[in-house]
Formats: structure tokens, sequence, C-alpha cells
């Protein structure tokens, strides 16, 4: 009867020792129960004197924590404008301003070009917005008296 006694408790000790360790590793219980997305993706699209791309590269985590659903994510966002006609066209341009519009945020750049001219017909700007792939990227380009406004679509 005594060993009975003492399997049972050899058993209940070891049972509640997995059950400890399970919650006090929170860290790692979520990492490996969470859901990744991955996200890699390249938007493009142009106006009668613009083109411009955004790559997207990041991911999203998704774990419960205190049976809450939770998300993490980073992200990386390169935004490329380019200038479709020649340098000598902007020259004489002495302030340019572009928006990007995504769905959850909005990037405006102002260059004066008042001292100095342009020395490229390609801008660039980093975020780390995390865009999703059925996104559409709002584009709007001053510079001089002209405005072009286009969007911006998932490569496919």
């Amino acid at each position: 009867m005594d060993k009975r006694k003492s399997i049972t408790a050899i058993v209940s000790f070891v049972l509640l020792a997995i059950v400890v360790t399970l919650v006090v590793d929170t860290e790692n219980t979520v990492s490996q129960n969470g859901d990744m997305i991955e996200h890699d993706y390249t938007f493009t699209g142009a106006s009668e004197h613009w083109s411009a791309v955004l790559n997207v590269n990041g991911k999203e985590v998704f774990y419960e924590e205190q049976e809450v659903l939770q998300r993490d994510s980073e992200a990386q966002s390169d935004f490329t404008l380019t200038y479709q006609g020649p340098l000598e066209d902007l020259a004489s341009v002495a302030e340019m301003r572009y928006t990007y519009q995504t769905p959850h945020s909005s990037t405006e750049v102002g260059l004066d070009f008042t001292d100095v001219s342009p020395g490229d017909t390609v801008f660039t700007d980093t975020s780390n917005n995390l865009v999703r792939e059925n996104a559409t990227i709002g584009v709007t380009v001053e510079w001089g008296d002209h405005t072009e406004k286009f969007s911006l679509e998932a490569a496919e």
C-alpha cells in the first residue's frame, strides 16, 4: 500500500513540475504556438512623368497571451520615386513634394532645390510600415506648378 502511495506521489509531483514549467515558460510557449505570416511584396505604378516602386519585407507573429490574441510585427518598406524625363527638366524646379499613402499610414517628403538643383531623377524613402498585398498605395507628386496622382498595386 505504501508503494502505491509513493508512486502516486511521484507521478503527481512530475505532473505538477510539467504544469509549472509550461506556465512559467510563457515566452517559449508563445514562440512555439505563434502563427507567422511573412510579407514580401512589390507594388508598382506610374503616371505621365513619374513611376514608383514600394518594396515591403516583413513578418507578423500572432499568439495568445492570457487568452487574448496578440500580434507582433516588423517590416521594412523601401519607396523609390523616379522622374521619367531628363534631369534637366527638374533643374528649374525650386520645390518638390511627394506623398505616398497606405491604408494605415501616410508619408510626405518635401525637397527644396532653391540653392541646389536636384542631382538625380530618383528619390527614395524608407519606413517600417507593414503593407498587405491587397493594398492600394496612393502617390501624389508636386513639382513646380505640376501635380500628378497615381496608384501602386502589388505586382503579380
